[in-house]
């Protein structure tokens, strides 16, 4: 066997939990089919062996593990070769050597076992009492959780109730025939409902209910349950068609062994309710998270699965917190839940705020006007105006709040995590025209400022970002990056108090051919013509200037992807560079060389491709709003082609293009990679290409998505 036809053998046994097998097969492979790579899974089998059954016992194999590590050290990637190995020392409880190597590591969770390491050399505890089987314990997570909102948002820990004692908590379960869990009545004891209900403690919206309460409000459900479907509800169930979560919730409309938690009203005025599940199909999903929705209609109550217990959903918010998709919102007095087109605002201190503007003053120009910020934002940006001067006969433009937000960057990134933007503009510009061909750069200042928040990416040297339509009374169709210069011609890059960096870039408009050429040749190759051509620098915006790649028709190269691996998973990802940053992980962790691989090559010189592909779903509802069937509905939804209650069909998606031009290589997959994530592929997660199916009339491109196991 080769070692590839080995490792994939190992991963298939891998994502099925089959261990044993895993560690049986490569100890009796031949010596010279153990390469660095195998053995580097052998380790890894080792140290999930006592992942799955901790016991004293079976500490030997994370000894083991230790041992195929060190033998193996300078054959792996280093922060690979660091993280296993540093697992395996955490669940030995060697703090001081887990420490040493997870700092070094990026895979897995070696971010939170430092954590955990931390927490049990504070309470003189070993790692796996702190974490067995590398989940933080409910107390200490509880604990952390408390200390966030401490921290975050002071003014809402006096909302939380006094701790249930065990006797109320005693009582309660006899009342109701319960045996809560010990992570439930912990939760309960920590704090039990809100001492003021006017106060909303997450989102604006949903307030803690306490023990006391949960008996009361259940009446109050009940009754609107008998009130809006009368005395035989209990015969009521939800359509198949609304109701996906029927093999782990019972399908009904209210059990009193459901209890409310957390609180809401819905858009139509209904309470919703956040229930632990005690009425669970399966034991081992008892007090699981579930919401119920109340609405008058049937098909408009909703009864969903949301976390397998407490602790998950705990754990998930108290992550949120920490990386800041949670917020405290002061005026509202409430933890927000962010999503990625709701994010709350991102302000400099006044001293960065400070330091900002005078680096711009001493180094890049006076400031002579500002256009302040006027209408709400994710990143409140106000734009700074220098006026030109006989040494500088341009505008300059420069955002000021941009670079208060932390970009989500690639791993590998080096360079800076925040950023401003700049344009000059020529001096006979109307910098304060409120018609479009003069307002446009403040305009794209602004919405380019907001891009990294909203899209969850980053913005470089070399960036491009399409306009659409060209830019009002311009030739051009597109934005390009690079980097600011100070006045004598250095990088412009602050330093702020806070030790943040924030690099400056200027934009450049492009002609579409420009575009296109810098697309299929990198951003080097577009300013190298830059320079054969004179453009003036620092570029002033010039309507009129030379197209440096006029006439350029990019070549369409098919075979761009061929070499390029993907596993698809669940993952919706909402920006192009994040989805990168994945892939480029992907390719590196199974050792597929992408050195040669230039994401944005032409694949498809179309604005729409059209992809069929296979897949599982279980109704019309898991259609995204440009996907159809390609065959008709009761082809798909019948007894003969149903499996555990997911029907096969081949579905075919009508992409369009983000520049309404042509299709890049990366682009098409992070689109595919979309269209895919909410559906079921069985074993075939494995991208393995495309075949061209046709050319539709508008010569659209009709491609047939090839999936492998």
């Amino acid at each position: 066997m080769t070692e590839k036809q080995i490792l994939a053998k190992i991963e298939k046994w891998d994502k099925d939990n089959k261990v044993s097998a895993i560690i049986e097969f490569i100890e009796n492979l031949p010596v010279q089919q153990k390469t660095s790579q195998v053995l580097s899974e052998l380790g890894r089998a080792y140290n999930n062996f006592y992942w799955l059954m901790p016991s004293e016992e079976n500490r030997a194999y994370l000894q083991k593990a230790v041992s195929v590590f060190n033998y193996v050290k300078d054959d792996i990637p280093s922060q690979i070769w660091h993280y296993r190995i540093g697992y395996a020392y955490f669940f030995l409880d060697n703090i001081e050597k887990a420490k040493e190597h997870l700092s070094h590591a990026s895979e897995g969770n070696g971010k939170d076992l430092l954590e955990f390491l931390k927490i049990a050399e504070q309470k003189g505890l070993k790692p796996t009492e702190v974490a067995p089987q590398g989940a933080l314990k409910f107390e200490f997570l509880f604990e952390k959780f408390i200390a966030l909102i401490q921290e975050k948002a002071p003014a809402l820990v006096s909302v939380l109730g006094k701790g249930a004692s065990d006797t109320t908590l005693d009582a309660f379960e006899q009342r109701m025939g319960i045996n809560l869990p010990e992570d439930v009545r912990y939760f309960y004891k920590t704090f039990d409902g809100q001492t003021d209900n006017n106060v909303f403690f997450l989102n604006n919206a949903q307030r803690f209910i306490s023990i006391q309460e949960v008996e009361e409000l259940q009446k109050r459900w009940l009754t609107f349950v008998v009130n809006n479907f009368g005395e035989n509800w209990q015969d009521l169930t939800f359509s198949s068609d609304d109701f996906f979560d029927d093999d782990i919730i019972k399908n009904q409309l209210f059990s009193q062994r459901w209890i409310p938690f957390l609180m809401q009203h819905n858009e139509q005025g209904n309470e919703e309710y956040l229930c632990f599940d005690f009425d669970s199909i399966n034991e081992e999903d008892f007090g699981q998270l579930i919401s119920v929705s109340l609405s008058d209609k049937l098909q408009s109550y909703y009864v969903d699965y949301v976390s397998p217990n407490i602790w998950s959903w705990l754990y998930t918010t108290t992550k949120n917190i920490e990386e800041g998709f949670v917020v405290y919102d002061e005026k509202l007095n409430s933890l927000m839940f962010t999503t990625t087109d709701d994010f709350s605002a991102v302000y400099y201190t006044e001293d960065e705020l400070d330091t900002l503007k005078n680096y711009i003053s001493e180094n890049i120009g006076q400031i002579d006007d500002v256009f302040p910020e006027l209408i709400s934002s994710d990143i409140p940006c106000d734009i700074y105006i220098i006026k030109p001067t006989p040494e500088r006969n341009y505008y300059t433009l420069i955002t000021g709040g941009m670079g208060a937000f932390d970009m989500l960057v690639p791993q590998d990134h080096e360079g800076s995590t925040n950023a401003e933007l700049m344009i000059n503009l020529p001096p006979d510009w109307n910098v304060y025209g409120n018609d479009e061909k003069d307002f446009w750069p403040i305009r794209w200042l602004k919405t380019l400022a907001q891009l990294p928040i909203e899209q969850q990416t980053f913005l470089d040297w070399g960036h491009t970002i399409p306009t659409g339509e060209p830019l009002p009374d311009t030739p051009f169709t597109c934005l390009m990056l690079i980097g600011s210069e100070t006045k004598d011609r250095s990088n412009a890059l602050v330093t702020l108090p806070t030790g943040r960096q924030v690099q400056f870039f200027t934009l450049v408009p492009l002609y579409e051919e420009e575009m296109l050429y810098k697309l299929q040749n990198m951003a080097e190759a577009l300013i190298e013509r830059f320079e054969a051509k004179a453009i003036p620098y620092p570029p002033v915006v010039d309507v009129n200037r030379l197209n440096v790649c006029e006439n350029f028709v990019p070549s369409e190269n098919h075979a761009a992807l061929d070499g390029v691996a993907w596993a698809f998973n669940k993952i919706n990802y909402v920006g192009l560079m994040q989805f990168w940053d994945d892939v480029r992980a992907y390719n590196e962790y199974i050792e597929q060389d992408l050195d040669y691989f230039n994401p944005f090559t032409t694949l498809f010189k179309t604005s729409k491709v059209k992809v069929i592909y296979e897949a599982w779903v279980r109704s019309e509802k898991d259609l995204l709003p440009f996907e159809e069937f390609v065959e008709p509905i009761d082809n798909i939804f019948n007894q003969y082609n149903e499996q555990n209650g997911f029907y096969q069909a081949e579905i075919i998606a009508e992409l369009q293009s983000g520049d309404n031009n042509s299709f890049g290589a990366l682009e098409l997959l992070w689109n595919i990679h979309n269209c895919l994530q909410n559906k079921e592929l069985g074993d075939n997660i494995f991208f393995e290409g495309f075949e061209i199916e046709g050319y539709e009339d508008d010569i659209t491109p009709v491609i047939y998505l090839c999936l492998g196991d």
